[in-house]
Formats: C-alpha cells, sequence, structure tokens
C-alpha cells in the first residue's frame, strides 16, 4: 500500500511539474513587433508588455506563466520586455531565471515609442503592464495589470 502511495506522489510529483526549459530573452525591434502582432491561425496570442522594473509587471507575470503552461495547447503567451537592451544579461535574463519564467520573452529594442505604441493599441498610453489577446477573429487590449481570474475569463471569451 505504501508503495503505492510513494508512486502517485512521484507521478503526480512528475506531471504537475513544468519540463520548458526557463526562457531566453531575444530582442526585437519595430519589425519583429510587427510580426508579433498578426494573428495565428493555430494559437490564440496572449501577448504582455512589461519590465522588470515595473511592480504590477512582476506581481502578474506568475498569472502568464500559470495561463500559458494550463492552455499550452491552445496559446501562446509572449512576454515583450521594455527593459533596456544594454541590461539583458545584467537584469533581465538573471531576474527569468529567479523566478523560472518559461514563456516566450521577447525584449522591444525600438527607442521610437511614439511610433509602435499605436501598432499595439491606438488607446495605448505606454503605461506598463498591459496585455492584448489575438486570435484570427478578434483582438483585446487591457491597459491595467490583470489578476489571475480576470486573466483566464479574458482568454475564455477566445476559446
Amino acid at each position: 500500500m505504501k508503495l503505492k502511495i510513494l508512486f502517485g506522489f512521484l507521478l503526480l510529483t512528475v506531471l504537475s511539474c513544468d519540463q520548458r526549459p526557463i526562457a531566453k530573452v531575444v530582442p526585437i525591434d519595430q519589425e519583429g513587433l510587427k510580426q508579433v502582432l498578426v494573428a495565428d491561425n493555430e494559437k490564440i496570442k496572449v501577448i504582455n508588455f512589461w519590465a522588470t522594473w515595473c511592480a504590477p509587471c512582476i506581481d502578474e507575470l506568475p498569472y502568464f506563466e500559470k495561463i500559458g503552461a494550463s492552455y499550452k495547447n491552445q496559446l501562446d503567451v509572449i512576454l515583450i520586455s521594455l527593459d533596456e537592451a544594454k541590461s539583458i544579461t545584467t537584469a533581465v535574463q538573471p531576474f527569468l531565471e529567479n523566478h523560472q519564467i518559461r514563456s516566450k520573452v521577447l525584449l522591444l529594442d525600438d527607442p521610437y515609442a511614439a511610433e509602435w505604441i499605436p501598432l499595439v493599441d491606438h488607446h495605448w498610453d505606454g503605461a506598463i503592464p498591459v496585455t492584448l489577446i489575438i486570435s484570427k477573429n478578434k483582438k483585446q487590449f487591457y491597459n491595467k495589470a490583470l489578476t489571475y481570474d480576470e486573466l483566464e475569463d479574458a482568454i475564455n471569451k477566445f476559446l
């Protein structure tokens, strides 16, 4: 009996572990951002703009990690860092490792915010965090930090 309990516990532990590797930051420019913002016919895109120096951003990152793991066959979570490009190795990558971030992480290396912010949403004032959810038929922009329940409700509207 004890062996069955131990086996069940081990199996549950293995199944609940996230096997994805820690994210590696990939710099993109405005053209790269345009490609990210194109709807995918296969999966819903959940795009979050954040930075390591933004406390509300950091607070909500675990929700994106959890939602990405829970809905991995239905959506892609893309975290776009607005940190300075020179801080990739000194701040962003260490942050990802310390917080076990496994979602795709891009760093927007484009200083001309007035040009790329309207590409995301015309109502965006540049404050972060913000989230954009895109499917082939729908787009929704959230100009605030989200709770896990709000994020899940938003995603369920796309499923």
